[in-house]
């Protein structure tokens, strides 16, 4: 063996992390192995599949970016994609999309399995506890104006056609289908902090899941659309209770103040414009 072959640096190794937000389909403890041996067993690009479909979105940022510093705004989005992150790759789900204050994830991408509608409503109800948990931690860290954020998660199961957009890229799928638009009409639908699910979804795990999660039929739809059936998911114990927002105290005057009809200069709010002026002529 020649001396530069021995100091050649051995090829870094992908993480499970890296495989599942990619596009493979890692399993815990044996994701290395995995993401080698699905190239042999990965469907070709342009086939349709049974697959699960769950999207989920943060309910109220659009409106508190519109108050809140950009740099805020910013770290709220990194904390929640990132423990969304964590609970996907725990759930062996594909990472599809990242956009605006939504992800999409699938689950039978590329490789179909039988508990996919079961990992798909789980990661749903893991999703809504790990929020609850994340906004608590916002709340008692007095972050503004996030008492008013929910997820609402939407979950719908079918067939997809699935298709790798960059020829020969095995890892990157992408899914189309009826279930997709279906998973996004239910996350736009779910109210505050909801999940829905949709009948085929249902139908696939309500016996299994009886036990840990109560399942509420809800009618969709109104006059100018077709009316269909959805199942709002909620964890038999919910655990994690909300957290009630701090109150927050006129810094000039020391009275409660109401966000919602407070005077408001930069991050503190004033229960008058006298105040607020009081609070600016102190500083100069």
């Amino acid at each position: 063996m020649s001396r530069d072959s021995g100091r050649r640096a051995a090829p870094r190794r992908r993480t499970e992390s890296d495989a599942v937000r990619r596009g493979d389909t890692a399993l815990p403890g044996a994701g290395l192995a995995l993401a080698t041996s699905s190239r042999a067993v990965a469907p070709r690009s342009g086939v349709r599949v049974r697959a699960c479909v769950v999207v989920a979105r943060v309910r109220g940022l659009t409106q508190l970016a519109a108050r809140v510093e950009p740099t805020r705004v910013v770290r709220l989005l990194e904390e929640f994609f990132a423990t969304m992150t964590d609970v996907a790759v725990a759930q062996r789900a594909v990472i599809d999309t990242l956009l605006g204050e939504a992800i999409l994830l699938l689950f039978g991408v590329p490789v179909p399995r039988r508990d996919d509608p079961l990992r798909a409503v789980r990661t749903a109800v893991e999703m809504q506890r790990v929020f609850l948990s994340l906004r608590n931690r916002w709340l008692a860290a007095a972050e503004p104006d996030v008492a008013g954020l929910g997820l609402a998660v939407g979950v719908a199961a079918g067939e997809v056609l699935i298709g790798s957009m960059r020829p020969g890229a095995w890892l990157d799928y992408r899914a189309v289908g009826e279930p997709v638009n279906t998973a996004a009409a239910l996350c736009v639908a779910a109210r505050g902090a909801e999940t829905l699910i949709d009948e085929a979804a249902h139908a696939s795990v309500s016996v299994r899941l009886e036990d840990v999660v109560r399942f509420t039929s809800r009618r969709l739809g109104g006059r100018s659309r077709e009316v269909r059936t959805a199942y709002r998911v909620q964890a038999q114990r919910p655990g994690l209770r909300v957290v009630p927002p701090r109150p927050l105290r006129d810094p000039v005057c020391g009275s409660a103040v109401d966000p919602r009809g407070a005077v408001r200069e930069g991050d503190r709010y004033f229960c008058s414009a006298a105040c607020a002026r009081r609070f600016a002529g102190d500083r100069d």
